[in-house]
């Protein structure tokens, strides 16, 4: 995390504790001594469980016709297409009027409109309150903090598919609080995006987000390993039983020697972990700073980092490590969304030609807003990402496959992502043409969630 993220950690403690109601509301007394809403946490949680909103499966046939529509995982143009969309799931992909359609089906015309598969947002915290940046919570401000938990965070969920984005990477949050988000969801309890979770975070008693926000050694949201076996021990606890992770996120962050040095993971400790997670097929994805950061993860066998810092590669990406990264395949999620909000232009820009050089030598980027660290919104985080990743070189084509079918590769999944027969109907129509023009993907029309449209304009 950088600068940005530092201040929306500061305002977001309340947040650390929803593994059981309990922690949750010690965290929220300590903070600001709220001893009334002790006794209103089971008010707020029964009253949570009678106005959820159900996420209805969708049955019968709907067809979607008269878009150009990106195809398959090259997101290829066809236009006047027609997209038949049958219990969710897409079954049909054919030229307007070749469809063949059942009786009985429903028609949505979107000719002028681009139909995508919906976006994913590889880098977000849905425990973070959306604020601006310099905000800081106050004690107004916590009642609304405890709905939102309570709640499992309804504001971000409806921002998130307003936005199209219909499936998310949560990359540090209170295991129990998101894992039970997302059963929910999966269940359709809850209304909202896919949710793929590492769950917490794998730090130091003197790292990041300890050290840096004073977030408490015990808090659910972190995981501090001091040997190898200890660290073994904890990826099996998380890899398995009835709310495994979905992939593990460690912390390897030496910090500013100007400003807070961090204690990161001790090498062994870190290769520990990774080789743990390999060994049940999870991803194993990485915060980092600094060059040292950033070799220790790569020599730790990473899949995946996340950020792209001014500390770290601003001025020229050191030649061994970018050769090993292209090589290794190694998904980055630069986040420029955030870095554009906590560096000045100069900074920001050197940062966007580090990742052109990353794309110019073949490396794989992807597409992660980091919400909702203050100034990054969920839903408008990532199409600012978006535009920021188009605009470093990447263009509008392959920017848009960072949050489509690229994203859904790194989750290892192939039902979202891609429209093509027999795949989830997660879809997003904009008006316009984002391929010529990426800022389009803000003109959004219609968001459909598994086959239900879950924003129509």
């Amino acid at each position: 995390m950088n600068r940005a993220e530092d201040t929306a950690e500061r305002g977001s403690r309340s947040r650390r504790g929803r593994g059981t109601r309990r922690r949750f509301l010690r965290g929220l007394l300590v903070l600001g001594g709220l001893g009334a809403l002790a006794g209103a946490g089971g008010v707020g949680h029964y009253l949570a469980t009678l106005f959820r909103p159900r996420a209805e499966p969708h049955r019968g046939h709907l067809a979607l016709s008269g878009a150009t529509v990106l195809t398959g995982e090259g997101l290829e143009p066809r236009a006047r297409t027609t997209v038949l969309i049958s219990d969710g799931v897409i079954t049909r992909v054919a030229d307007d009027g070749d469809a063949d359609l059942p009786e009985g089906t429903e028609t949505v015309h979107l000719s002028g409109h681009t139909l995508l598969p919906g976006l994913i947002d590889l880098h977000v915290h849905l425990g973070f309150p959306q604020q601006e940046p310099g905000d800081e919570l106050g004690p107004t401000d916590l009642p609304g903090v405890v709905y939102e938990m309570m709640r499992y965070a309804p504001s971000a969920r409806r921002a998130l598919l307003e936005h199209g984005v219909t499936t998310v990477r949560g990359l540090g949050d209170d295991h129990a609080w998101i894992t039970e988000m997302r059963r929910m969801l999966r269940e359709g309890e809850l209304e909202g995006p896919r949710l793929f979770t590492s769950g917490p975070l794998f730090t130091t008693p003197g790292g990041h987000p300890i050290a840096t926000f004073g977030v408490e050694t015990e808090s659910d949201t972190v995981r501090l390993p001091a040997t190898t076996e200890e660290a073994r021990e904890t990826v099996r606890e998380l890899a398995a039983g009835g709310d495994p992770v979905d992939l593990i996120k460690v912390v390897q962050e030496r910090g500013d020697p100007e400003q807070l040095e961090l204690a990161p993971l001790p090498r062994d400790v870190l290769e520990a972990i990774v080789a743990e997670a390999h060994e049940h097929g999870l991803f194993v994805t990485a915060h980092w700073g600094s060059e040292a950061d950033l070799a220790d993860a790569l020599a730790a066998e990473v899949d995946g980092l996340e950020h792209l810092e001014v500390r770290g590669v601003a001025e020229g990406w050191p030649e061994d490590l970018l050769t090993e990264l292209v090589r290794r395949d190694i998904a980055v999620t630069p986040t420029l969304a955030v870095t554009e909000v906590g560096t000045d232009q100069d900074q920001h820009r050197r940062l966007g030609e580090r990742l052109d050089e990353l794309r110019v030598a073949g490396g794989r980027i992807l597409a992660g807003s980091d919400a909702a660290v203050p100034g990054v919104p969920f839903g408008a985080g990532l199409h600012r990402e978006l535009e920021l990743l188009a605009e470093s070189g990447m263009g509008p084509h392959a920017a848009l496959r960072a949050a489509t079918a690229e994203a859904a590769r790194v989750l290892g999944t192939d039902r979202i992502g891609t429209i093509a027969e027999g795949r989830a109907a997660d879809l997003l129509a904009v008006a316009g043409d984002p391929l010529s023009d990426i800022t389009a993907i803000r003109e959004v029309a219609a968001v459909y969630r598994d086959g239900r449209p879950v924003v129509q304009r």
